[in-house]
């Protein structure tokens, strides 16, 4: 009895440190996107539009984590990040084929672009002593980017008929037609990841955490999120 008793404490005792250390947290956290894209843009000749690309925008979103400390300074995190749809529509023109002349309104189409973007983080934080209420902290890792964007192209087609009443040394008139489409790209990339954030603890289990991560690499730009997290830990 003797025996089974110390086995017991023993094994409370070394338990007891593990899950002193080790905290689960969860948190759910709202941000503004600022994307910065590279572009891909085309001469306004016949057959193609002059812009496939979304501009650079700012939009908002949020998400949810969960990760655990493993140490008062290290911890572990995954997350997942959507960012709202930032679309756009403007009319843009097509320069009209050589030899033809033709009221430039029968060239203009409206195009319409949109992109949006959702980040599934895997991050390694390290986290100084705090001070007070206060707690400083840094991520990096990787995030796997999805990428959804939509764009419209636009073509030119020309179009001569013959009138048999006419004299054959008269060149008919051509008809002009413009017909677009929209088109879907969907990507996916391992980006860069880098975070700082400053918890600041309102009772024992919740924490206000303000934030900002930045994304680079493997979706054409760089992604900026300011922020900040409600953040659970038991």
């Amino acid at each position: 009895m003797r025996r089974v008793l110390f086995v017991g404490l023993a094994l409370s005792v070394t338990v007891q440190p593990a899950r002193a250390q080790t905290r689960i947290y969860v948190s759910g956290d709202v941000f503004a996107e600022i994307t910065q894209l590279s572009k891909t843009t085309a001469p306004a000749i016949l057959g193609s539009g002059p812009e496939t690309s979304p501009r650079d925008g700012v939009t908002v979103g949020g998400g949810a984590r969960i990760g655990a400390f493993f140490t008062p300074a290290w911890s572990l995190e995954l997350g997942l990040d959507l960012g709202k749809t930032i679309a756009e529509e403007r009319s843009v023109g097509i320069r009209v084929p050589l030899g033809l002349t033709v009221p430039s309104s029968s060239l203009l189409y409206q195009s319409r672009t949109s992109q949006r973007f959702t980040a599934t983080s895997v991050l390694l934080g390290y986290h100084p002593p705090a001070r007070w209420r206060l707690h400083p902290g840094f991520r990096g890792g990787v995030s796997f980017m999805h990428a959804e964007r939509t764009f419209t192209s636009a073509s030119v087609a020309t179009t001569q008929v013959f009138n048999p009443t006419v004299p054959v040394f008269v060149d008919p008139v051509p008809t002009i037609s413009l017909a677009t489409a929209e088109y879907t790209t969907l990507s996916n990339g391992l980006t860069a990841t880098l975070a700082a954030e400053a918890a600041i603890d309102l009772w024992n289990h919740l924490a206000i955490v303000p934030e900002v991560r930045a994304h680079a690499g493997g979706f054409g730009g760089i992604l900026v999120r300011p922020g900040v997290a409600a953040r659970w830990r038991w």
